[in-house]
């Protein structure tokens, strides 16, 4: 991939750069006067850019660039601040302290959510395959401002991980998270939202397995939690309880996790 800044970058722009090209193994290539097709007809890769205030991920020479937002979390945690339901938060039966893993992190929108409502004693731990969708959250977590009370402390403590679940669930401890959740991408996703329309090349299109939602069962303590298209047979064939939500072209999903008794 090409590594490279907006037109006119400062001495801080230009270091960071260097940075970011040495994570991600990248060519690092000085802006000067180039447009971004005219680096991309020299080079054909994938072009990362480095701005004033995000990254941008140009995926082949399409025009819609990638780059970290937190999308409906904004509202959706002003809603809750109101006193309102959210309708991921009721699915997991999320409350204070709890610990979330978000298998599927992407955006990391429901992550942020769910970082607000189970507070400072909470844990949310997000899963990313992708590599720079990856990075581009983990970045973006780190330096996004919204006009929220503490938004910089809901978003700095999601902890993200560039791996693929069906591996990392393997590698955990019994009852380890109070939630294990799947939002899995899939062309659903992306002809409803046009938000995510430059996600398409880089997304995981991998589907549920009944291996995952058994280490998923062994993993969670509370729920196991699925978004998906609400005509989806994956809520009968895995067991979810399917939440119906007339208005709504998404549903979600439950499996709950019964108390053993010893």
């Amino acid at each position: 991939m090409i590594i490279t800044t907006c037109l006119r970058p400062d001495v801080y722009l230009e270091k960071e750069a260097e940075i970011i090209a040495s994570d991600l193994n990248g060519q690092l290539i000085l802006r000067k006067e180039f447009s971004i097709e005219e680096i991309y007809d020299k080079f054909k890769k994938p072009i990362l850019v480095l701005g004033k205030n995000r990254l941008e991920w140009y995926e082949d020479d399409q025009a819609i660039p990638y780059f970290f937002h937190p999308n409906s979390s904004v509202f959706r945690i002003r809603r809750l601040m109101k006193g309102e339901h959210d309708p991921f938060c009721d699915a997991c039966l999320l409350t204070k302290g709890d610990t979330l893993l978000d298998c599927t992190l992407g955006m990391a929108s429901d992550s942020i959510v769910a970082s607000y409502v189970v507070g400072e004693q909470g844990k949310v731990l997000g899963l990313e395959k992708n590599q720079i969708i990856a990075y581009l959250t983990k970045k973006g977590l780190k330096t996004n401002k919204q006009n929220i009370i503490d938004w910089s402390n809901i978003i700095n403590k999601i902890e993200v991980k560039n791996i693929d679940y069906k591996t990392y669930l393997k590698t955990l401890p019994d009852k380890s998270f109070d939630i294990v959740y799947f939002d899995p991408m899939f062309e659903k996703n992306i002809e409803a939202s046009s938000g995510i329309a430059a996600l398409k090349n880089l997304a995981s299109y991998d589907d549920l397995t009944y291996e995952v939602i058994n280490e998923a069962k062994r993993v969670a303590r509370k729920r196991i939690v699925l978004k998906d298209h609400f005509r989806s047979e994956r809520f009968k064939k895995y067991g979810f309880n399917q939440l119906i939500r007339k208005s709504s072209e998404f549903h979600f999903g439950y499996i709950e996790m019964k108390e053993e008794v010893h």
